[in-house]
């Protein structure tokens, strides 16, 4: 199935409103699901609807939901989601450390009582499109051993850092190897799975994908990124009144109660520094370096973080959005469940 923008946002916006969500958190909703999947992040896109609707339909995810402010400062906020629609939330938040930063040279905001928002990168964006720099992390389910560990202790906790420079700058990446989906992916196939994703309940490195779900996913760049991986957890956690460890529940399926994680996000106005032509000026320098520096055997470019989602997100537009299969029909099993002719998005 190849859906259009349009056609995707409809149709997600058709069922959640079915299920009582509010126009604005339908939008949000559907805003950010779609730009998973133009970017070429399907597992953040509409992937993730089936798993909306189951929650709001259990109650675990809580339609038109009270996300109120409970502690503040000029530059800093905390957010109760009310186990709200976690891309709505994030969308409040990530504005209300806008207009903080705006304010004040920078803004920072956590949030609780939320649930899962799809891509970090997006959140970052928000800021960028207001000539800010984002910074974004959340977490996630434990699914990732520490170093030297066998047990899943740690979330994926994605990180995005977005500059609004030109061209953008714009890191979105997660603390494992590879994401959870691609093990499962691999696993629906029937395929093997590069060693260093994941390790079996040993704690030894694995081919194999169902081995590697029972097991962990490993930490990106060894000893480092799982100690980046602790300290967001610290972020995303304890900072905000959320869980951390094996504490944070309901980013995955089964989901017994309320999601537990957090969020954090921090705007920076570059002006508080330098002026923004002076930010923009040495940060082209520095794209224009990096871009036309040596390749290596093989390579016919270096791109700048940010530039293959990009690349991907105007191919799309062109082309279409896939949907694949197995996902359309699960869409369509839960939109005959709610009464919804899915098909008409097509005309």
């Amino acid at each position: 199935m190849i859906l259009t923008l349009k056609q995707e946002k409809t149709l997600i916006h058709m069922l959640l409103q079915k299920l009582g969500t509010s126009e604005e958190e339908a939008d949000a909703t559907a805003e950010v699901l779609a730009e998973g999947d133009l970017r070429g992040l399907g597992s953040h896109g509409i992937l993730r609807l089936p798993y909306i609707l189951r929650g709001l339909k259990r109650g675990t995810i809580i339609a038109r939901a009270k996300v109120r402010v409970v502690k503040e400062t000029p530059a800093t906020a905390l957010i109760d989601g009310d186990h709200g629609l976690g891309h709505h939330v994030a969308t409040r938040a990530m504005k209300l450390a806008i207009r903080k930063a705006k304010k004040q040279g920078i803004g920072a905001v956590g949030v609780f009582n939320s649930n899962h928002f799809g891509i970090a990168g997006y959140y970052a964006e928000l800021a960028m499109c207001e000539g800010l720099i984002g910074l974004v992390t959340t977490t996630t389910d434990a699914l990732v051993h520490p170093w030297g560990g066998v047990e899943p202790l740690l979330g994926t906790n994605a990180l995005a850092i977005g500059f609004p420079t030109e061209p953008p700058v714009l890191l979105d990446m997660a603390m494992s190897v590879a994401a959870r989906g691609k093990l499962v992916d691999a696993m629906k196939r029937g395929e093997r799975i590069p060693e260093d994703w994941a390790i079996d309940k040993e704690g030894r490195p694995t081919t194999d994908p169902a081995k590697g779900l029972e097991g962990a996913l490993s930490p990106f760049g060894g000893a480092k990124g799982y100690g980046l991986a602790f300290v967001l957890e610290l972020l995303g956690g304890p900072l905000v009144r959320a869980a951390v460890g094996r504490d944070v529940v309901g980013t995955l399926e089964p989901v017994e109660g309320f999601c537990t994680k957090g969020d954090f996000m921090i705007a920076i106005d570059p002006r508080a520094f330098v002026t923004m032509r002076e930010f923009r000026a040495q940060a082209r320098k520095f794209i224009e370096q990096v871009k036309s520096s040596r390749k290596a055997p093989g390579v016919r470019e270096i791109m700048i973080p940010g530039e293959p989602e990009r690349k991907m997100r105007e191919q799309r537009l062109r082309e279409g959005i896939p949907i694949s299969d197995e996902v359309w029909g699960e869409l369509e099993r839960m939109a005959k469940e709610l009464r919804v002719d899915i098909r008409a998005i097509k005309g």
